[in-house]
Formats: C-alpha cells, sequence, structure tokens
C-alpha cells in the first residue's frame, strides 16, 4: 500500500502528451491575442515618477488633434489682435490691459472648480463601468468553477458558458453603438453578429479551435435575440433556466438547498454588473451643467488670447518706436502674459478633453469615427482574457492529476 501512495506521489501531474498540447494552446492563443492599440489600464504607475513621462505620449490628452487645433486657434485670435491693436493704437502707454488679465482671473476660479467637479464625477463613472464588467467576468468564472466541482456534463458546461460569453459580447457592442453615430451602428452591429455565427452543431467544437472565440450563436438564436432590446440581460433568463434544469435532472443539488442558491446567486450577481454597467452609462451629469461649464472654457479662452493680443500688440509698438532696450519690460511682461494667457487655458481645455475622453468609456470601437480611445475601456482586451480563463479552466477540469472527476450525479452504467 505505501509503495502505491508513493508511486502516485512522483506522477506528474499532466503527462507529457498533455503538456504538449498546452504549449500549443497557449502558443496559439498568445499570437491570436486581442491587444487595443491604446489600453488605458496598462501602465507602469513608477514611470510617473520620473521624466519619461514627458516622452510618453501615446494613449494621452496631448495626441488629440481637437486639443492643438484650439490652441492654434487661440494663437490666431491673439496674432489678429496684435495687428489691430498695432495698426489703431498710436499711444501704447494709455491702453491697460490688465482690465482683461482681471476678467479671466475671475473666470479662471469658476472654471477650475466646474471642471474639477465634472472631472471627479467622470473618473467615478469610469470606474463604475470597470466595476461592472469584472464582476460579470467574474460571475462567469465563479459559475463555471461551480458546475466544474459538482461533475456537470461537459455540454451543459459548455452550453451555459457560450450564452454567458454571448451575453458579455452583446453588451460591449450594444454600448460600443451607443457613442457612433446613428447611421453606423447598424453596420458595426451586423459586423459584429456574424463574426459569433456558427454551423457547429456542438458548441463543444469551439473548444478544440484556440483561433476562435467562444461567442458563437446559431442563426435561430440570433433571429430570437434580434428581437430583444437588450440580449446581455436578457440572455440570463436562459442561463437560470438552464441551472434550474440541471436541478430538475439531478445533475446539481435540488431547489431547497444552498448550492443551489449559491450558482443562482453567482447568476445573480453577473445581471446585476450588467445593470450596473448599463446605469453608469446611461446616469450622465445634467446637459445644464455640462454646457455651462463648456461655454465658460471656451469664453475664458478668448478673453485669455485678447489679452495676449494685447499685450503682444503694445511690446511691439514700444519696440518698434523705442527700441529693444526701451521695451525690455514690455518683453517681461509678454513672457508673463503668454504663461498666463495662453499656457494656462491650454491646461484647462486639455483638462476638458481629459474629461470627456473618460465619460465616455466605450468611445472609439468603429475606426470610422473620430473619437479618441485615450480612456476607452478595454473590453475587447478583458473579454479575450476571460476567455482565456474559461478554456484553461476546461482543460484543467479534463485533464485531472490521478483521480476520477466527482459528480454529483453518476453518470448513467453503460448497457
Amino acid at each position: 500500500m505505501t509503495s502505491v501512495v508513493e508511486d502516485l506521489e512522483k506522477q506528474p501531474l499532466l503527462s507529457k502528451e498533455s503538456e504538449a498540447d498546452s504549449e500549443e494552446v497557449e502558443e496559439e492563443l498568445s499570437e491570436n491575442a486581442l491587444e487595443e492599440p491604446d489600453d488605458s489600464m496598462s501602465y507602469d504607475a513608477r514611470k510617473l515618477l520620473t521624466f519619461d513621462v514627458l516622452t510618453a505620449l501615446s494613449g494621452t490628452v496631448w495626441t488629440k488633434a481637437s486639443l492643438w487645433k484650439m490652441m492654434g486657434l487661440l494663437i490666431c485670435v491673439s496674432s489678429l489682435v496684435a495687428c489691430t491693436v498695432g495698426l489703431v493704437v498710436k499711444h501704447p502707454g494709455r491702453l491697460d490691459t490688465s482690465k482683461f488679465a482681471k476678467i479671466s482671473g475671475f473666470l479662471s476660479v469658476i472654471v477650475g472648480l466646474l471642471l474639477g467637479f465634472f472631472l471627479s464625477s467622470s473618473v467615478a463613472r469610469w470606474y463604475s463601468c470597470t466595476k461592472g464588467f469584472l464582476e460579470l467576468f467574474d460571475a462567469i468564472r465563479g459559475l463555471q468553477m461551480q458546475l466544474s466541482a459538482l461533475g456537470v456534463p461537459k455540454a451543459r458546461i459548455d452550453l451555459c458558458m457560450r450564452y454567458c460569453i454571448v451575453s458579455a459580447n452583446c453588451l460591449n457592442i450594444d454600448l460600443c453603438c451607443q457613442t457612433m453615430q446613428v447611421d453606423q451602428r447598424a453596420e458595426f452591429k451586423s459586423k459584429k453578429w456574424e463574426k459569433m455565427l456558427t454551423k457547429d452543431k456542438d458548441s463543444s467544437q469551439v473548444y478544440k479551435k484556440p483561433n476562435q472565440s467562444l461567442a458563437q450563436i446559431y442563426q435561430k438564436e440570433k433571429e430570437m435575440m434580434d428581437t430583444l432590446d437588450d440580449p446581455s440581460q436578457t440572455l440570463w433568463v436562459w442561463v437560470t433556466s438552464l441551472i434550474t434544469r440541471m436541478s430538475a435532472d439531478g445533475e446539481i443539488p435540488p431547489m431547497p438547498t444552498p448550492t443551489y442558491g449559491r450558482t443562482i446567486a453567482l447568476a445573480e450577481k453577473a445581471y446585476n454588473g450588467i445593470r450596473e454597467v448599463r446605469a453608469s452609462v446611461c446616469v450622465q451629469p445634467p446637459y445644464v451643467y455640462v454646457q455651462m461649464m463648456a461655454m465658460l472654457v471656451n469664453v475664458n479662452n478668448l478673453i485669455n488670447a485678447i489679452s495676449f493680443g494685447m499685450t503682444l500688440g503694445v511690446a511691439l509698438i514700444v519696440i518698434k518706436q523705442h527700441g529693444l532696450k526701451a521695451g525690455a519690460k514690455g518683453l517681461q511682461d509678454l513672457l508673463i502674459s503668454f504663461v498666463l494667457s495662453l499656457v494656462g487655458p491650454f491646461l484647462y481645455q486639455a483638462l476638458l478633453e481629459v474629461a470627456v475622453c473618460i465619460a465616455q468609456p466605450f468611445a472609439g470601437a468603429s475606426d470610422a469615427e473620430e473619437v479618441s480611445t485615450a480612456g476607452r475601456i478595454p473590453t475587447d482586451k478583458l473579454l479575450f482574457q476571460l476567455e482565456k480563463d474559461i478554456r484553461d479552466a476546461d482543460f484543467m477540469s479534463t485533464n485531472l492529476p490521478c483521480w476520477e472527476q466527482p459528480r454529483f450525479k453518476a453518470p448513467a452504467a453503460a448497457k
């Protein structure tokens, strides 16, 4: 008896053939990994403490064309005002440019306050959306582990996981569609649904094809889901019904037991995750607030640009009339005005761009859409990781080291 135990202890957990198969699957999966160009959640926070942050501009607000377009527009306004002052004003000493600086200083306080509240609410909304997605994915992983531990037949587990993953993909597709132009939504949604269509008679066959997504539906199922307003939520009616069917068939403990309640609780957790994402996306700050904030940002930018233009025009007139030495003080005032009147509003505009990016965590899914992806939640990458975890758990459950899979319901004996 002792020798048998020692032999079991010396046996490897996986056979060489299983190890080779797992390596091949892992290589194929890594080659087909879904990566988004600007992943807003994957970065090394330690680099924020170094000067590398000044050169790592990919996926940041500084690469947005709209930001630099606004900066160029403000410079044009300042140049136009400077030329006007140079042509009209003959005595620059009589022109007091500090009056505009006082107006811009007053507006800057209000703009900073409004921007701070909007940025704070946008970040909280972004975290709420991400938390809902992760809650949904964790519930799906937990549901697979629960069913595998009870020894539910693999075909039933695969069917349940297929509906769960399709639900997660439907949620991602619908949220991306909401950020697109109306005329682009139908085409985008149609392409995504076409990728999920399958003709395999057995949905478990997809586990043998690592290059294919586990989110697969049949034509008949697609036709039924096309009639639904929100298939991502409604699919969980099928999932809970399938779990109850397993209980009725004796594959999992009956309804009055805590185990059945735990299994249904996992499905409820996934449903709550979907609801949390939906609520976070649908509830935006009131338009009356964000419109006033954006208007004040633009008005403040224009006033600062006019103030800098007047300072620039006066400095040029002084230099032209009295020479460079006499205009030294004017150059100093010009430099200070440049920082306060152009760099300051530019930073406010950048903060507004950041807040808008974070407030739209699902924008930029379509290449044809001119929307920044700087603050987008990398849902495709998260979905890929979910499918990879599902495949890994399926592989482990079908390749147990040295014991048979325990089952709540023993399989029928072969006749």
